[in-house]
């Protein structure tokens, strides 16, 4: 990146943010669509009921672990790649 221009390299940056909030959004998204499909089963009521706030807590506290552990496991596995390559 250091043979790019100024101007190229915040290029770079800006789609680099653009993909990160992308993903951000996407990760929100499948939170949110995954937790309210098993979670509520109800629409009687405008709130949550108690059941369900517990069992999105849950989800959403299982799905952060989970997208935490994926993303520890994928540094690993690049690390382990950045060793193995050859000089």
């Amino acid at each position: 990146m250091d043979q790019l221009s100024q101007r190229d390299q915040m290029q770079v940056m800006a789609a680099l943010n653009e993909m990160q909030m992308q993903e951000m959004m996407n990760t929100y998204n499948n939170l949110v669509e995954r937790c309210f499909n098993e979670c509520i089963t109800s629409f009687r009521t405008k709130g949550l009921e108690g059941s369900e706030e517990q069992c999105v807590t849950r989800c959403v506290q299982k799905y952060m672990s989970f997208t935490q552990r994926v993303g520890l496991r994928f540094q690993e596995k690049q690390q382990q790649m950045q060793l193995q390559k050859p000089s």
